[in-house]
């Protein structure tokens, strides 16, 4: 065989080969749009670090004052992390970071969540486009920890001080290679001092901005996203890719530095570039730069960082939707009103929707078990949806723009030494002072439980009563019937019931008109299998203090 068949061989060998992986890329790719797309409107089954998730909504906290935000004990008390697991199916860190930081922050405006249903819309009308910023996304990647979000407010304090100290320690070995030509045994000496230190400077300083390299090698990932979800979405008139490509067009030659940063080095001609990048010190110059670039345009920064969470956070959004038996966008008015048709609570897998016209502040009574905690909580959660992702789970809820708060889930603060009264008189306090602020829709679950009977519904009456009188709209659930009287002018009334017969106690879990006027606690004791004792002697209780008001045992 001459040697020209040879090089003929070689050329085919290498044309098959690089047919072959591009085949087995090519066939990769078709299979993870598949999966993606399979994926795509089923319930999420991940588990969230949400120490890693809250990273850029704690950064926010701590270095902005806010109004509107759904506080820490109203985030508790409707469970918004299973909230935030059952919608988060986002493919990258910075789409699950927005969406848990959108879940806190309730729009006034409605102009912006007409922006993000326009973007929706768009997506959903073309499922290849979103399918294209899926894969994108994915690209990305989901890093916890990633430390980007700690740039967008903070950027000053993780830049590495005197910055002229590097550029002096990388000019030096370039100086004595100089010097060389004098053939001094003192500058071969200096040579390699130089080199030795400026490695001992790399090993320490580089372990000191570990996250912060970690955090551009992100930023090179979510740069890189960026500008390819602005050429998918080019056709779209939208102000969240237009607010993209204004952050983007600020970054992007940065991406030469970003590189430098951001690549893994593995091959021999690789580790070499990497002893030089050491020697000359070209991570670190090129780190502080990155970060005086991004202090400069930090407001562009924060954008760039929000608009591809955003975009991701409502991909996610449009899987919901998917997912759910059935939705609708919701419906703001100014009118201190509350049209709610078929609602149901999102985190259950059989709801039973209810339908309630609410026209002012409310009083919810019923009794243990009715349902009367998942309406309100149902309520609530439905109106921090409403104002984020814009989407109800009902057929019909219509509001006007506001900040949910509540006071419900109340505990003992053991830590700080307060009892449980003294914990809910704060969460109810907070509300009371934040009402004069902002239109809200508070919701009470059994106000003022922790103190003595008298007490409890005298107070429970004056505050009810008081915040009837203020620009809000209170939703309050209640055991105290005797609230549902007292309060009649101020509060329209609403109630849960059961239906007991000698197969027990059912409950149909229908919100009705009118305050309740059963009570069920002794015969839960006794559909439970109290002793007969017991059960006698708890109505004798009751029948004697109807005839006297006074507790005889």
């Amino acid at each position: 065989m001459d040697s020209f068949t040879t090089i003929i061989i070689f050329i085919i060998a290498l044309c098959c080969i690089f047919l072959l992986l591009k085949y087995v890329s090519f066939y990769r790719a078709k299979k993870f749009r598949q999966k993606l797309n399979s994926k795509f409107g089923e319930k999420p089954s991940r588990d969230n670090d949400f120490a890693s998730v809250s990273s850029y909504w704690n950064e926010k906290m701590s270095h902005k004052d806010m109004l509107n935000y759904i506080d820490g004990i109203t985030w508790d008390d409707l469970e918004m992390n299973k909230v935030f697991d059952r919608i988060n199916t986002c493919n990258s860190s910075v789409g699950e970071e927005y969406l848990y930081s959108m879940l806190h922050e309730p729009e006034m405006n409605i102009n912006a969540l007409t922006q993000r249903e326009t973007l929706m819309e768009y997506l959903s009308a073309n499922p290849e486009i979103r399918l294209d910023l899926q894969v994108i996304l994915s690209k990305i990647g989901r890093e916890n920890y990633n430390g980007l979000s700690s740039f967008c407010y903070d950027v000053n304090s993780k830049k590495l001080k005197r910055p002229y100290i590097y550029t002096v320690l990388a000019c030096l070995p370039l100086l004595f290679t100089a010097l060389l030509l004098l053939k001094s045994p003192v500058i071969i000496l200096c040579l390699i001092l130089s080199i030795i230190t400026n490695g001992v400077v790399y090993y320490y300083i580089s372990k000191r901005i570990v996250r912060g390299i970690s955090a551009m090698r992100y930023f090179s990932a979510v740069l890189w996203g960026a500008g390819k979800i602005i050429a998918a979405c080019e056709n779209i008139d939208n102000t969240i890719i237009e607010n993209l490509k204004l952050s983007y067009n600020v970054f992007k030659k940065l991406g030469g530095s970003l590189s430098g940063i951001a690549q893994q080095r593995l091959s021999d001609i690789d580790f070499l570039i990497e002893y030089i990048r050491i020697i000359f010190l070209t991570n670190i110059r090129s780190y502080n730069k990155l970060l005086d670039a991004i202090e400069k345009n930090n407001d562009k920064f924060r954008l760039l960082f929000t608009c591809v969470g955003e975009v991701d956070a409502l991909i996610s959004t449009l899987s919901l939707r998917q997912s759910l038996p059935f939705y609708s966008l919701p419906v703001f008015y100014m009118s201190n009103e509350l049209n709610i048709k078929d609602i149901y609570h999102p985190l259950l897998d059989n709801p039973i929707p209810n339908t309630v016209d609410i026209t002012k502040s409310s009083l919810i009574s019923g009794s243990n078990a009715s349902g009367k905690s998942t309406f309100i909580k149902s309520v609530a959660i439905n109106g921090i949806m409403a104002q984020t992702l814009h989407t109800c789970t009902a057929k019909l809820y219509q509001t006007r723009p506001a900040l949910i708060m509540t006071s419900m889930a109340v505990r003992d603060n053991i830590t700080l030494g307060e009892s449980y009264f003294i914990t809910e008189i704060k969460s109810l306090k907070r509300i009371l002072k934040k009402i004069p602020d902002i239109f809200c829709i508070c919701i009470i679950d059994e106000i003022l439980r922790g103190t003595n009977t008298i007490e409890r519904i005298a107070a429970s009456a004056s505050v009810l009563n008081y915040v009837s009188e203020l620009d809000c709209m209170c939703i309050a659930a209640t055991h105290d019937i005797e609230l549902t009287s007292m309060l009649a002018v101020q509060y329209d009334n609403y109630h849960f019931s059961e239906q007991i017969t000698q197969n027990g106690i059912s409950f149909d879990y229908i919100i009705k008109n009118g305050p309740s006027r059963t009570k069920n606690a002794i015969k839960l004791l006794e559909h439970m299998g109290f002793d007969d004792s017991i059960i006698k002697s708890a109505q004798d209780l009751v029948q004697a203090f109807e005839e006297s008001k006074t507790w005889k045992l």
